[in-house]
């Protein structure tokens, strides 16, 4: 019985190790980032002949509008003005534009990207999976365990745990699906790391091209109210508070309303409704720069993501700073000008004068790059 046993064992630990090499190199694709989702192969390649390139969602877009401007501001002493062109659409998150880039027939000389407000657009993971997709971003965050994928693209067929991933359509489709406060947030935080990563794999496409990449932050209308609070930011006691800062600034009492206000936001747990009430107060007392603040945390903490918001230009500021990528910080050009001027034509799109200062300012900065 012994011998058996002695003989099963082993075998059986075999068996069950072959099992496990099987499933995962099944299962797991070869690549160094473990994404959570498939995307369709683009059909044909696109072909885009400009030395300069704006990729992005809808905020490139939008920008793109002003391409005109920006290849004559950058054309100053040619004989014929300098193509801009642009790829970028609305409902596209970054995963989308890099899947386009890939298949780029004609690379530019200098790629523009702004974008980070339409990430949650698509759900681009399963919920289910979030706790697998988190293990694979540790070691993919892990030096060592980066430094064999690079050498061996295929150990990640082991390395990684072996994931469901979200089909996606050859189209964007806007998820309308409801879903709980718990399950937003869980999202979000690992929409955020995934947007990061992607941002590093558009560092490291362009330098494989030979092109130089700038990043341009997004601007966010500070005078619009979140759309929702997170119920979890919520307590009877704040109601209460709110609804008498609220009537002091009926009032026009705004010396009265700022400390109750602060102590209420510093008291408060990422509550976005708070955090814009003592960004308006302070502002009324003229703290610029302190209402500045309390109103991007108020957008960020918003517990429906529509729009980009200070987390998003954070981390296109680190991946600038890790992998020193060139950054025009757009943002920054409209928030000086705050309460000084109508900066906004809506909710999401700053006025055109600002589109045209930009181009201006980015002219200066790409001649430098092109030695012209």
């Amino acid at each position: 019985m012994l011998k058996k046993l002695l003989i099963v064992l082993p075998l059986g630990t075999l068996l069950a190790g072959g099992l496990w090499v099987w499933q995962r190199v099944q299962t797991n694709p070869e690549g160094v980032i473990p994404v959570p989702y498939v995307l369709p192969a683009v059909s044909e390649k696109i072909a885009v002949d400009a030395p300069l390139l704006l990729v992005g969602d809808r905020m490139a877009k939008r920008f793109g509008l002003f391409k005109e401007t920006l290849s004559l501001d950058i054309s100053v002493g040619l004989s014929k003005p300098l193509k801009t062109g642009v790829l970028a659409s609305e409902n596209t998150g970054l995963h989308r534009t890099l899947r386009l880039l890939e298949n780029l027939e004609k690379w530019p000389k200098i790629m523009l990207y702004t974008g980070g407000s339409e990430e949650l657009v698509e759900e681009k993971f399963l919920t289910r999976e979030i706790p697998t997709i988190r293990r694979n971003f540790e070691r993919y965050g892990d030096d060592r365990w980066r430094t064999l994928l690079m050498v061996w693209p295929d150990s990640a067929r082991l390395l990684y745990d072996p994931l469901v991933r979200q089909v996606l359509p050859a189209e964007p489709t806007v998820s309308t699906r409801e879903m709980s406060e718990a399950e937003y947030q869980a999202r979000l935080e690992l929409s955020y790391r995934i947007y990061e990563i992607e941002l590093e794999q558009l560092v490291d496409l362009t330098r494989s091209k030979d092109v130089v990449l700038i990043f341009m932050t997004v601007p966010v209308n500070l005078d619009i109210p979140p759309k929702k609070t997170c119920s979890v930011a919520r307590t009877e006691e704040s109601k209460r508070e709110l609804g008498a800062i609220r009537e002091l600034i009926r009032q026009q009492d705004y010396k009265a309303a700022y400390p109750r206000a602060k102590e209420l936001a510093e008291n408060t747990l990422a509550n976005a409704e708070v955090l814009f009430l003592y960004g308006q107060v302070a502002q009324r007392i003229g703290r610029s720069e302190e209402a500045k603040g309390a109103l991007r945390k108020a957008a960020a903490f918003d517990c429906t993501s529509w729009r980009a918001n200070e987390v998003t230009n954070s981390i296109l500021r680190k991946v600038a700073r890790a992998h020193r990528v060139t950054l025009f910080d757009f943002a920054d050009m409209v928030d000086d000008d705050w309460r000084k001027n109508a900066t906004f034509f809506d909710e999401l799109y700053p006025q055109n004068l600002y589109y045209e200062k930009a181009s201006k300012a980015l002219a200066t900065v790409l001649r430098k790059m092109l030695k012209l």
